[in-house]
């Protein structure tokens, strides 16, 4: 039985994904790198940017192309995805919530009061900069577990990336997936996640809550 909710943000809560892959291009086209196409970024969506940047730009300075996306993404405006405000808010209502997610800090906040979602929902809020380990390393949810008074296979992990899912998987979570981010529905089930735990959108989350 679920008695407690971790949620991934980008593109599971939020819808970021081209916005973050778009600032990435117009970075790496100014700093005269390699500019890959959106698909070959959104592969990695889940990752901290930090960690994937030597991967796509190996001659870069990551940390001055971080600063320079930031700044793009942050003059952005983001939109929810379709329904996921309305269910949080509803979930909340019968279990503990919290956050995990490989965004940045400084742009947690703004997009989470962008789309309307009061922090006061959740028990916690972890970004990248607040958290040891990174997605998916399972050791990504040991801030949250200490949180959370409740067995392991009685806390969910939903997210949109196979990253979120082989860290819940490691960590002996139960995990649903939503297909709102990159990764398609056979990209997880090869990874071994039963169809019925992979969602089209969390709109669909408590239903299937209502079936566990």
């Amino acid at each position: 039985m679920i008695k407690a909710i971790i949620l991934d943000v980008d593109n599971t809560i939020i819808n970021t994904g081209t916005i973050f892959a778009k600032a990435h291009q117009q970075t790496a086209k100014e700093m005269g790198l390699n500019v890959p196409k959106l698909e070959e970024i959104k592969q990695y969506f889940g990752v901290p940017f930090i960690k994937f940047c030597p991967k796509l730009w190996p001659k870069s300075k990551c940390k001055k192309f971080l600063s320079l996306s930031l700044r793009k993404i942050k003059s952005k405006k983001v939109k929810a995805i379709p329904h996921a405000v309305s269910t949080i808010k509803l979930l909340s209502k019968s279990y503990p919530l919290g956050l995990i997610s490989s965004k940045e800090k400084i742009l947690m906040y703004p997009h989470l009061s962008q789309v309307k979602l009061s922090v006061k929902l959740f028990k916690f809020i972890y970004s990248c900069d607040d958290l040891k380990y990174s997605k998916p390393d399972p050791r990504v949810f040991s801030k949250a577990l200490k949180k959370f008074n409740f067995k392991k296979n009685e806390i969910l992990y939903v997210g949109d990336s196979i990253y979120d899912y082989i860290a819940a998987k490691k960590a002996n979570l139960k995990f649903v997936a939503v297909l709102t981010g990159y990764h398609k529905r056979n990209e997880f089930q090869k990874l071994g996640l039963k169809s019925e735990n992979i969602l089209k959108s969390i709109k669909y989350l408590p239903k299937w809550l209502e079936n566990e």
